[in-house]
């Protein structure tokens, strides 16, 4: 998703709504804030247990697709 798809997205509901991200083991935690940008190695996992991205090293620059990403 890129910040354009999450605008329009966010644009569509209500502006008071609160804002959640999953917590590590259950629940819901806060979003505080907007976290850093980061260049991201896109489908580096392929195991179900681990989020599909991760954040770009030397080494994958040459076998992985990467873009600049906001963390939340």
């Amino acid at each position: 998703m890129t910040v354009k798809e999450l605008i329009e997205q966010l644009q569509t509901l209500d502006p008071d709504l609160h804002v959640f991200t999953t917590g590590y083991e259950g629940g819901y935690e806060d979003v505080v804030s907007v976290g850093d940008i980061k260049e991201i190695a896109l489908s580096y996992h392929d195991e179900w247990y681990y989020g599909p991205h991760v954040e770009a090293e030397a080494e994958h620059k040459n076998s992985y697709t990467i873009v600049k990403g906001v963390i939340l």
